[in-house]
């Protein structure tokens, strides 16, 4: 059953290089150990690996549905001996009929639909219940706009995929929300979605997008933290480009660089590691690629930080950052303000303002 799940694979895609590996071999082989029994994958000369940044594409044994999955995935499948896809885990066998022990089912889309004329047969307060919990396709357009990929960017042709909001399972909730694929005729969970961040315009990874279902704002989780304890709030440059701002003195910072003339654009994040974790420090803002400026009150968040050593490792992972990136960082507070904006008006190249690239632009 396991060389039939490899014997399934018709193609492998990596990542890295962005090209398709030709499949010249199909190995498997065996190791037992006391507890498990273990499988490993060779493909040509090579072990497959969880760490292996590939894309697996075969073809379901089970229902005949193309599936895209990452290494981790197949190999848990080769060792847990799964026949079934994600197709067949939503399409339970209630909806089969037998034929020579493989199961010919109905189409996706007639599922679909008697889905949805079952779906009504149940009491309203089920129904109330369920479009509670789910996204209907109301939500979905209005969140797609900032949505990249699904499954960890494995799934990225969003205008062929359809959102069915009802679609019948076989468990206790009886209904899903899923997303059908028009070219491959299969559908998929709704899982790993990687979206746009409206405040900061970072691409990030949720978990899912029915967390979204009644939020305002789409955002990522360093603003969404930042957003409760300091109100995040958009504006724009001077090339109508997003930037946000998160106190008075900043918002003050970016009037006066409207004023000269100045474009200005969100700072860039730094990773660095406080008390052994990850942690990554967002700059307020930036002018070029080479000047960072960060712009603090003198507010309790800020003493905390100073108190606790933080903000000395936030430094430390600038000058090292300064240093790969041959950048400048501008610290602004209220008492130095003058002094660092004198500064700045000395840094700043013509190449930074408005009328120059506007001037460069009607050149060309």
């Amino acid at each position: 059953m396991r060389q039939l799940i490899l014997n399934s694979i018709y193609e492998i895609y990596d990542k890295e290089k962005n090209s398709e590996i030709i499949i010249n071999e199909k190995k498997l082989l065996y190791y037992s150990s006391k507890k498990n029994d273990i499988w490993h994958i060779q493909i040509n000369d090579t072990f497959l690996k969880r760490t292996s940044n590939l894309i697996i594409k075969y073809t379901c044994t089970t229902c005949d549905t193309n599936n895209s999955i990452s290494t981790t995935q197949f190999i848990r499948k080769i060792n847990k001996c799964s026949m079934a896809c994600p197709s067949c885990n939503i399409i339970k066998l209630n909806n089969t009929i037998y034929d020579k022990c493989k199961p010919i089912i109905k189409s996706l889309i007639e599922i679909h639909e008697d889905s949805i004329i079952e779906f009504e047969k149940y009491p309203d307060e089920f129904k109330n219940s369920y479009l509670l919990s789910h996204l209907t396709a109301e939500d979905y357009i209005r969140i797609k706009p900032k949505i990249i990929s699904f499954c960890n960017m494995n799934k990225n042709d969003l205008d062929n995929y359809e959102f069915w909001s009802i679609f019948k399972t076989d468990n206790q909730q009886h209904f899903t929300s899923i997303l059908y694929d028009k070219v491959n005729d299969a559908v998929f969970k709704i899982d790993q979605p990687i979206l746009k961040c409206e405040n900061c315009s970072k691409n990030w990874r949720a978990k899912n997008i029915v967390q979204f279902k009644n939020t305002y704002k789409i955002m990522c989780i360093d603003c969404k933290l930042c957003n409760k304890i300091f109100k995040i709030r958009p504006t724009s440059n001077l090339l109508n480009e997003k930037i946000i701002y998160q106190s008075k003195l900043e918002l003050k910072f970016i009037k006066w660089c409207h004023e000269e003339g100045i474009i200005l654009n969100n700072g860039p994040y730094i990773k660095y590691i406080f008390e052994g974790k990850e942690r990554t420090y967002r700059v307020d803002f930036r002018i070029g690629e080479k000047i960072l400026i960060e712009i603090k009150d003198f507010h309790i968040w800020h003493k905390n930080q100073v108190q606790s050593g933080l903000w000395d490792t936030k430094l430390k992972a600038v000058e090292t950052y300064n240093l790969t990136n041959d950048s400048v960082y501008y610290f602004i507070y209220p008492t130095n303000w003058n002094q660092k904006i004198n500064e700045l008006k000395n840094a700043i190249l013509p190449e930074f303002k408005i009328n120059y690239c506007l001037n460069k632009l009607n050149k060309i």
